[in-house]
């Protein structure tokens, strides 16, 4: 994917850094009074990943935006993305000092109607530029219970041309900015060793760019690995250490499903588990990593642990093996539908639920009004997250 220059002269750019405190403030929902045909009759503006997303339900779009200060006002800019296709372009916003912008910059919450946002979007080039106009509606919705948006693959998959490649240490950097709070990563071994974040078994052209190499990544060494194999956007293929310390130092994310195939020991996910909890603790951080069991091989190899009941678990089979393992966490297919007697037996005894992988926008409307799960796996947490902000 190409990100578009969305601020050619630097005007944003050479402003001063808007305060975490007015990002903040200005998150909420959105009434689209102009570009409701592009973005749907509303939005929301989120802060995270130290910086500002949009995100609107018609067309699945997202926008990445920085903003800064200019005396009282605000100037905002970024591009927008179909993340359903290459569709991209430029997004221009406003907020003056008397529609909300020294309202915001005192860190204080608006109420309705105080905050008028203005502005422009265009395609790529930034050409044939069409009105938009945004005014505040009401804060984002939040359970009494945290939710989790976890994003598949680390941030999603490469078939939808993301900024940067799929499982890869730079794609969860920017995990926070499509809407996730959590993030599912896929744990392969190497010859030597080495647990790593990759998806497929092969090495293959859907993950990576040739190579030369072939065959099972368990067939080659980490050092030939990193000095061989690029992904997709041109990163390393990244030890799951790299992964988790990056987790812990470069994002706020607060939930990590570690996604063990078939060659990697549970003994030893296990113990960095401990360890990187325990780093988190120490950072101040609200960190839980989970070792998931797909099948009942997994199940099996917890089983045999010596300790098996001390892991933070996700079991992805039916309740009896969630029983088994001691699962904290169920987590059920989608296809199974809503399954409100299972899912609340599952919460009465103590455990979270998670459905994986939503990815349609009306799937995701009928388990958040109709289920009670505590979370979504999805490849498009930007659609999870408009919905779940606007009930």
């Amino acid at each position: 994917m190409l990100i578009p220059d969305y601020d050619p002269g630097g005007s944003v750019a050479s402003l001063p850094q808007v305060m975490a405190e007015t990002m903040r403030a200005m998150e909420g929902v959105y009434t689209v009074q102009e570009g409701a045909q592009f973005f749907g009759d509303e939005v929301v503006l989120r802060f995270a990943g130290r910086g500002l997303s949009l995100f609107a339900g018609r067309g699945a779009v997202y926008c990445f935006l920085d903003a800064g200060a200019l005396d009282s006002s605000l100037q905002i800019a970024g591009y927008w993305r179909r993340q359903v296709s290459v569709e991209t372009g430029v997004l221009r916003l406003a907020i003056d000092a008397a529609h909300g912008g020294a309202l915001l910059q005192r860190g204080q919450r608006p109420r309705r109607g105080e905050v008028l946002i203005d502005g422009s979007f265009s395609g790529a080039g930034g050409q044939g530029g069409r009105p938009v106009l945004l005014t505040y509606d009401r804060p984002l919705h939040e359970d009494a219970k945290p939710f989790l948006i976890l994003a598949h693959r680390a941030g999603g998959r490469n078939s939808d041309r993301l900024p940067a490649s799929e499982n890869s240490a730079e794609l969860v950097r920017i995990a926070e900015r499509f809407g996730a709070n959590g993030v599912e990563i896929d744990v392969q071994m190497t010859k030597d060793g080495v647990p790593v974040i990759y998806h497929d078994e092969q090495i293959n052209l859907r993950l990576t760019q040739k190579s030369g190499l072939v065959g099972s990544v368990r067939d080659y060494t980490i050092a030939q690995l990193e000095s061989f194999v690029r992904l997709r956007n041109g990163e390393k293929i990244p030890t799951l250490k790299r992964m988790l310390a990056t987790i812990l130092r470069q994002t706020d994310l607060r939930f990590v499903w570690l996604d063990s195939k078939a060659t990697v020991p549970l003994a030893q996910l296990k113990e960095l588990q401990r360890n990187y909890e325990d780093s988190a603790r120490l950072f101040g951080r609200d960190l839980t990593i989970v070792l998931g069991l797909p099948d009942e091989d997994k199940v099996n190899e917890l089983l045999s642990l010596p300790d098996y009941a001390s892991a933070h678990v996700l079991c992805e089979l039916d309740v009896d093996a969630v029983r088994r393992t001691h699962a904290e966490i169920w987590a059920p297919r989608w296809t199974l539908g809503t399954q409100p007697g299972a899912v609340a037996q599952m919460q009465a005894e103590g455990r979270q639920v998670l459905v994986w992988t939503l990815d349609e926008a009306a799937y995701i409307e009928t388990f958040l009004r109709e289920g009670n799960f505590d979370g979504i796996l999805t490849n498009y947490p930007a659609l999870v997250a408009f919905s779940y902000y606007t009930q």
